[in-house]
């Protein structure tokens, strides 16, 4: 080999090696208006090399020393036996919350209403009580134990909303809790501001002078703080207007804060249309959407993202229209929505098993669902998602012979290591 052949070959820092089997996808989606492919293809006997957190060399694990410099103190982790996967990317979820709903949800089993259970003290400002009621130090803690949970089921990325606060206080609180979980834990983590969950009931008599208040008080503090990435509105009957939510985002925007929307969960008011107009990184939930929001998300760059895991704990009658949105050529994402009332399943396991039996994907489309295009919904889908060269190196590693027995194997977990920029979490080997 020649000097110069030499010289172009990547430096790696850090190698998994010899792995059984690693999924790529040949044509991952790249954003705005490019086309989406649910292809995959499994990789046999291969290592994956990076560099500073990203991989520089995806090939067979014989032809790692032919087209790599390994560094002296370069480390490497025995992948034999092991299938690698991108990272899970859970794009959608309330991970920071105080309190106990279990009765709601027995109430709900036994046929009661929202309304019901809003009016025996339930809901979401139940969860905002329970959360006013801790100290930041004790809600970090709650936190802190799903979070592990949910890095054990293969999720490197996750994005955590506030809205259980409800005042600019309380808001604050579980944002700085959030980023004490990012100190914390080597999961990368993403925070959304959602003072707009709902009205709290001492200001439901005023409520568009409560969004006066977010959009002139809290959100210009949120974004002076920098705790934030994105802001959020709860589009709804029960929530917000179409033209209070277009405050709201339209006041994060001028702040720097992105934009994404619950739309479509319960009505169809037009939260989608909104999205598309403020041109909104994701708009979630989705499960009432129909042929004109398809069509009007359908080149828009909203990520749309459905959360199978709701709809099934809601015991709802049907679930968001998934197959119509991949016909359609939308790049779908999935989420879990794990919050305190409704939905309580936790990480990425269960809900790639929930979008093959309920949203009647594929394998390889809940698989891309819940990497590729879960990463684009935080705008990050350039970055992680993918097992691809410039990448950063998130992969989720299991002891199994396909990724189709992920979704395959409802309930169980056999996630055997997680490395995250290059980083093992739970050992080295």
């Amino acid at each position: 080999m020649s000097n110069q052949q030499h010289t172009n070959r990547p430096a790696a820092d850090f190698i998994v090696h010899n792995l059984d089997s690693a999924v790529v996808f040949p044509q991952p989606y790249r954003g705005g208006k490019t086309t989406v492919s649910w292809q995959t293809k499994e990789l046999q006997h291969v290592s994956i090399a990076s560099k500073d957190g990203r991989i520089v060399w995806i090939g067979p694990a014989a032809e790692l020393g032919q087209n790599v410099t390994i560094e002296g103190s370069a480390r490497f982790y025995n992948g034999e036996g092991l299938l690698a996967v991108p990272g899970f990317v859970d794009s959608h979820t309330h991970l920071v919350y105080a309190g106990d709903r279990s009765d709601e949800f027995e109430m709900r089993v036994q046929g009661r209403s929202y309304l019901d259970i809003l009016a025996a003290g339930g809901g979401i400002l139940r969860t905002t009580n329970a959360v006013r009621g801790l100290s930041e130090e004790e809600l970090f803690v709650k936190s802190a134990q799903r979070l592990e949970q949910v890095m054990k089921t293969g999720v490197t990325t996750v994005e955590i909303k506030t809205g259980y606060g409800l005042d600019l206080e309380n808001e604050m609180k579980m944002l700085r809790v959030v980023d004490q979980l990012k100190a914390a834990y080597p999961v990368r983590i993403v925070a959304t501001f959602m003072g707009a969950h709902a009205v709290p009931a001492d200001r439901r008599a005023e409520p568009d002078a409560f969004v006066d208040e977010i959009c002139n008080v809290w959100i210009p503090e949120v974004a002076r703080s920098g705790l934030a990435e994105f802001n959020d509105v709860f589009t709804e009957n029960k929530a917000f207007s179409v033209a209070q939510s277009r405050r709201i985002l339209e006041a994060g925007l001028k702040h720097g804060l992105k934009a994404k929307i619950h739309a479509d969960e319960v009505n169809v008011l037009g939260g989608v249309d909104l999205a598309a107009e403020l041109g909104a990184v994701s708009a979630d939930h989705l499960l009432m959407t129909g042929d004109e929001g398809i069509k009007k998300l359908a080149g828009s760059g909203v990520i749309p993202t459905v959360l199978p895991g709701t709809s099934t704990y809601l015991m709802e009658s049907h679930h968001a229209a998934a197959r119509k949105m991949i016909d359609a050529g939308l790049p779908l994402a999935i989420a879990s929505d794990h919050n305190p009332g409704s939905c309580q399943f936790l990480g990425a396991n269960i809900i790639q098993s929930l979008a093959m039996l309920q949203l009647k994907m594929s394998a390889s489309e809940a698989l891309i669902a819940g990497t590729l295009h879960a990463a684009h919904a935080l705008a990050l889908g350039n970055e992680i998602g993918a097992i691809e060269v410039g990448r950063r190196t998130d992969l989720a590693l299991f002891a199994l012979n396909s990724f189709r027995q992920i979704g395959y194997q409802v309930g169980q977990n056999s996630l055997f290591e997680l490395i995250i920029d290059g980083t093992p979490v739970f050992g080295e080997q």
